[in-house]
């Protein structure tokens, strides 16, 4: 026992050191592939779970270096497609030992629960092997198991609940456990095909422009496609920019998701409709985003509920003018769309305090007779 100890201990501490270089490595192969994942983790087996394995009488092990999953590493991706696409790429990156590696996805019966993961046993193999940051790892043989996010809560409840074997467990929990497997395999597949749903929807809204934006709703997404592609949006956001002395930056999905909410509330239902808006009001809204932003008068746009600024320490206002800043975001122009739009009373009930839509009315009225 002292000499088995002895030889944990040192293979052990080799693979603790190997860990986090092969962690390492499998993110920046996955980053480098596109192949979105929820996390890359690794363990070295304790000293109980190997002495465990070690005594199974069903297996014929002389010893802990016949253990060909002393360091394992669990990658766990959002989609059970992705699974594959991982697969695919530990093929292609590492030596894979293919007769003691598994897809438990395939030997589990249909009729059957148990959880879904790929495991290989693999070694870095090839040429990474020979440069000097692995090639003392070399010879180290390691398991990668590979899963989607549900099936890996699967793993981890049944793990829990302390069952070995579908047969431990009484009969009437087992058609439990399998009314759950199930929903959640429908769960793994329905967000897959959002997600592939939405994939397609995206690239549908590249041609969009092309077609005048006619019956394009108005969603996080194709607001986003908007500002990005619309060359009359570009050139909106370019005039107010330049107008006011600013420069233009890059915006997000989540700056999209904030006009979106703002041109609904001004009832446009299409882009087609947004872009008809700003092509009969060009000018009018560019000389509006002008006089808004060069007068320090008007103040923040203070919400709706807010007390317009009386109580500063609980207000906090949608848009505050600082004098610091000197860029704006790429779709300022369509937040100005929705601001004349409110100023010019076209929005039965804006999203603002009472004090600030007065102040936007009598901007509108200042510009609008030419003050």
């Amino acid at each position: 026992m002292p000499e088995q100890d002895a030889d944990y201990e040192e293979i052990a501490q080799s693979l603790r050191n190997f860990a986090p270089a092969l962690e390492s490595l499998l993110r920046e192969l996955l980053i480098s592939q596109g192949i979105q994942f929820h996390y890359v983790r690794s363990r070295v087996k304790t000293k109980t779970s190997t002495v465990r394995k070690l005594a199974n009488p069903a297996k014929s092990y002389t010893g802990i270096g016949d253990l060909t999953d002393m360091l394992g590493v669990r990658i766990v991706t959002y989609f059970p497609d992705d699974v594959d696409h991982v697969a695919k790429l530990v093929r292609q990156e590492f030596s894979i030992d293919e007769d003691n590696s598994t897809d438990k996805r395939a030997l589990l019966d249909p009729d059957r629960f148990g959880y879904l993961s790929l495991h290989f046993v693999a070694s870095l193999g090839g040429g990474r092997a020979q440069l000097a940051e692995y090639a003392r790892f070399a010879d180290v043989t390691f398991e990668i198991q590979i899963r989607s996010i549900l099936q890996h809560a699967w793993a981890e409840i049944e793990h829990d609940l302390g069952y070995k074997s579908s047969s431990a467990v009484p009969v009437e929990i087992r058609r439990r456990f399998s009314r759950i497997a199930g929903l959640l395999e429908v769960a793994d597949n329905e967000f897959q095909e959002i997600r592939n749903y939405l994939d397609r929807h995206q690239r549908s809204l590249q041609a969009a422009s092309g077609r005048q934006w006619r019956e394009v709703a108005i969603d996080q997404d194709s607001v986003y496609a908007f500002i990005r592609t619309e060359p009359l949006a570009r050139r909106l956001d370019r005039q107010i920019a330049k107008s006011v002395g600013m420069s233009l930056t890059r915006s997000d999905r989540g700056y999209a998701a904030t006009r979106q909410d703002e041109l609904e509330g001004a009832g446009f239902e299409t882009l087609a409709e947004v872009k008809g808006y700003i092509e009969q009001n060009f000018d009018a809204i560019a000389n509006f985003a002008r006089g808004w932003i060069s007068d320090k008068k008007v103040g923040p746009l203070w919400p709706k509920g807010s007390s317009g600024g009386e109580d500063r320490d609980s207000d906090v206002p949608d848009f505050v003018d600082d004098d610091d800043f000197n860029v704006l975001p790429l779709g300022v122009g369509l937040f100005y769309v929705h601001l004349y739009k409110c100023a010019s009373g076209d929005v039965a009930d804006p999203p603002y305090h009472e004090q600030t839509v007065r102040k936007l009315k009598a901007k509108f009225a200042e510009i609008s007779n030419g003050q």
